[in-house]
């Protein structure tokens, strides 16, 4: 009788011990990013005038996981006629989180360096056949607070269009996935279910004591 009252109370235990896992899971709050970019474009390799900048993301916001913007790479018109041409010139791009959740994450492993190189030649404000072949990204993973993220880039290599197509502007889009290294503390009511569970088996335990006696 006593080792049955002792499975049944292990048993519980478990179950209790899950509920409490499965609240704290279900309690897990969503990792929303607030990011800021920055970018350059060197002038290495270009013959003619630079045409191509690039507008970084200022207070960026996304729930991660999640595809999202590093910038966008912009081409102005050239005179009619007049063509620069790109040869492995370098460009740079720097993701920064600044908040997780509302609040700056601890530990915050960003700013993640994001490079490549620009080929192809821009005419007029018409023509541009430059692509952006980005490098693979040397620390992909890392961590902002309790969440591990890992950076990819989605359209590698980036195909520019020219200042006629939507003023030249082209998103270098990104993903972040993101999954959680810490689980968060279990929620108060998830608490008080365990204790409660475990109060009521010591009273069952008692009670069948008595009841053997």
């Amino acid at each position: 009788m006593r080792m049955s009252c002792r499975s049944a109370g292990i048993r519980a235990a478990v179950l209790a011990l899950g509920l409490v896992a499965w609240g704290a899971r279900q309690g897990r709050a969503d990792a929303i990013m607030n990011y800021d970019t920055s970018g350059s474009i060197d002038s290495a390799g270009v013959s003619g005038p630079g045409v191509i900048s690039f507008i970084p993301v200022n207070s960026g916001s996304f729930n991660a996981p999640s595809s999202l913007s590093l910038g966008d790479f912009q081409v102005a018109a050239l005179p009619e006629g007049q063509t620069t041409t790109y040869t492995n010139t370098p460009f740079h791009i720097t993701y920064l989180v600044n908040t997780v959740n509302g609040a700056a994450p601890d530990p915050n492993e960003t700013p993640i360096q994001v490079s490549g190189v620009l080929n192809g030649s821009i005419t007029g404000g018409n023509q541009s056949d430059v692509v952006a072949k980005f490098d693979p990204i040397q620390n992909p993973t890392f961590l902002t607070g309790t969440f591990e993220n890992t950076l990819s880039i989605l359209d590698n290599p980036l195909s520019l269009v020219p200042h006629s197509t939507n003023g030249g502007e082209t998103s270098a889009q990104a993903h972040l996935d993101t999954t959680v290294v810490q689980n968060p503390v279990p929620e108060p009511t998830s608490i008080a279910l365990f204790l409660t569970t475990l109060a009521g088996l010591g009273v069952r335990h008692r009670l069948r004591g008595r009841r053997a006696a």
